[in-house]
């Protein structure tokens, strides 16, 4: 069998249904091959590298199954790094493909040659090139199974032409499809170990529960659920965790940390005697840079994970567990000591948490009420949870609106349906990024939102949606600038702003140009109306809101919060 029919049989019997990529001269015989197999895989032609990778991290994180994404060799190769690097920093399971020049030409010059391997060495979990047909079939296999297996992430195989187009013995050819779902393998901690964390989680007095994406990975929700509300401790998420617990839950708190916190679930953390980490890494934003909890003086931690590598990194561990998050946080609670007698001792900590939320939630509504010009972003994000399904999926960029949808858009049902890129924040995400949700989704409403920003970075995949049909709607937060930047300036440069400001852009006329039905918002009194129409539309639709910038209107981040109301204090603005 030709290497490259070889690989494309190997993803069809792995249970791969849809490749996000496009063509180049040194991938025509994958091409070749996809043409004959389109009965199984669905080939999604993107407008750059870079977006089928997007698109693939996308796949992954809502279906649960491995993201392929393919591009040629040299700037394809190149341009398709960002979304694996994403994907990898994530723990997301995705395959890359790329062509690549022949074998026997290596070394000489031909064009587009490049060393594939050391490319994407840093940016993922496994890679190599395929130098032969004569062991194509079990390349691939290895990297579907390395990238869902253990901790889940990208995986690279690298494709000379000769490679592909050379003879593959047919008795290698054969599927692995028990590894086409991550987590491919789980793993449950010792039981003594298990039994230890549930004692020490029993004792505290003020525990609380940081759950990541891990979690939504694991597809332990359900797990997570019972053990915070068996035992009435706080359940929060990180960004990537959201999702992790429905957050209309007695025991939820939101989402912590520098970015998209509430306020008092920031507060509960920092009064912990006890954290315990479930798939989430003790990074910079989660713990607002290790400041929360302080890291000098640590409270009790307890973390699972299946990455080694994460379990007790910055802080010092009471019970370090390695293991799969759904198995693992059901072995705790059955280990746990007098469950009711836990639940009652924790029972006036979550009703004093339930006043702070109801605070939390009605000072969000008055922030959503304020219907003043430019929009304000607190507007938009209500707007789009009256008028969304609960299952509806959003595709954030990583830029203003994550903090704004990560602190208010409030979730009513566990699961993922909101994904954000957190490893690197490559703006550009969320257009493509819609379309991998798509093909993920089931027929369920996908929704993109993005900034003026993120727009002239993947603007091409608008074509990508009108030429597939797709009835997704993009809600753009137009306010002329690079923000996040611009709010750097304003607070910590004294408004010294260089290099971030753009010219007038009829952002709806370019999304009419590529087949959308498109709306420009300027009048907040117009923004419920226009959001209802754009989802009842059936098609691609575009919606423009001009909201406000970040400098007038400071987005849910701790430390910028924080550096304003200094700055206003000092200016006399604020007792």
């Amino acid at each position: 069998m030709q290497g490259a029919r070889a690989l494309v049989q190997v993803l069809v019997e792995s249970g791969v249904r849809h490749v996000f990529g496009l063509p180049g001269d040194t991938g025509m015989a994958f091409y070749d091959a996809l043409r004959d197999r389109r009965d199984a895989i669905d080939h999604i032609m993107t407008r750059d590298e870079r977006s089928a990778s997007f698109m693939a991290d996308v796949y992954a994180r809502v279906s649960g199954s491995i993201g392929v994404c393919e591009g040629p060799s040299g700037g394809g190769a190149t341009y398709i790094v960002p979304g694996v690097a994403e994907a990898q920093g994530s723990a997301i399971p995705l395959l890359c493909l790329t062509s690549d020049t022949p074998v026997d030409q290596h070394g000489r010059g031909v064009l587009t040659e490049l060393d594939q391997e050391s490319l994407f060495r840093p940016v993922s979990k496994w890679n190599t090139r395929v130098n032969s047909a004569a062991t194509m079939a079990e390349a691939v296999r290895r990297a579907i199974r390395m990238a869902t297996a253990g901790r889940p992430g990208a995986t690279h195989l690298s494709l000379p032409t000769d490679a592909l187009e050379g003879d593959t013995p047919d008795a290698s050819v054969y599927g692995v499809p028990e590894f086409s779902v991550a987590p491919a393998l789980r793993v449950v901690p010792d039981q003594t170990l298990v039994e230890r964390a549930a004692a020490e989680l029993a004792a505290a007095t003020r525990p609380v529960i940081v759950a990541g994406g891990g979690v939504l990975t694991s597809g332990a929700w359900d797990e997570l659920t019972a053990l915070g509300e068996t035992l009435n401790i706080p359940v929060a998420t990180s960004i990537n965790g959201k999702g992790s617990i429905a957050e209309t839950s007695e025991v939820a708190i939101g989402v912590i940390g520098g970015n998209g916190g509430r306020p008092y679930a920031n507060a509960c953390l920092a009064d912990a005697d006890l954290v315990l980490y479930v798939g989430s890494r003790t990074d910079s934003t989660t713990t607002c840079h290790w400041t929360l909890p302080p890291i000098a003086s640590p409270p009790g931690v307890i973390q699972i994970d299946v990455e080694p590598f994460e379990v007790g990194n910055n802080y010092p561990l009471m019970v370090g567990l390695l293991g799969d998050a759904k198995l693992t946080l059901g072995a705790i609670l059955a280990a746990v000591p007098r469950p009711n007698a836990v639940a009652a001792r924790n029972q006036p900590r979550i009703s004093w948490l339930k006043g702070e939320t109801a605070t939390y939630w009605a000072d969000v509504e008055r922030q959503a009420s304020e219907h003043s010009r430019p929009i304000k972003p607190a507007q938009v994000v209500r707007a789009m949870r009256n008028a969304l399904e609960d299952d509806a999926i959003i595709v954030a960029d990583p830029g203003t609106p994550t903090p704004f949808l990560s602190a208010q858009y409030e979730l009513t049902r566990p699961g993922r349906t909101t994904v954000i890129p957190r490893a690197h924040g490559g703006l550009g995400y969320a257009i493509p990024g819609v379309v991998g949700a798509w093909f993920a989704s089931g027929g369920r409403r996908v929704v993109g939102m993005t900034g003026d920003g993120s727009f002239g970075m993947s603007v091409g995949e608008l074509e990508t949606i009108t030429r597939l049909g797709l009835p997704i709607v993009i809600v753009q937060c137009s306010n002329g600038t690079f923000g996040w930047i611009k709010e750097l300036q304003h607070l910590y440069h004294d408004d010294r702003y260089f290099g971030v400001d753009f010219n007038p852009v009829d952002y709806a006329a370019i999304a009419r140009g590529f087949g959308f039905r498109a709306a420009h918002v300027t009048d907040p009194g117009d923004v419920e109306r226009a959001m209802r129409e754009a989802l009842a539309d059936g098609g691609p639709y575009f919606l423009d809101l001009v909201t406000e910038s970040p400098i007038t209107e400071t987005p849910p981040v701790a430390a910028w919060t924080a550096a304003e109301s200094g700055r206003l204090i000092h200016a006399g603005e604020l007792p």
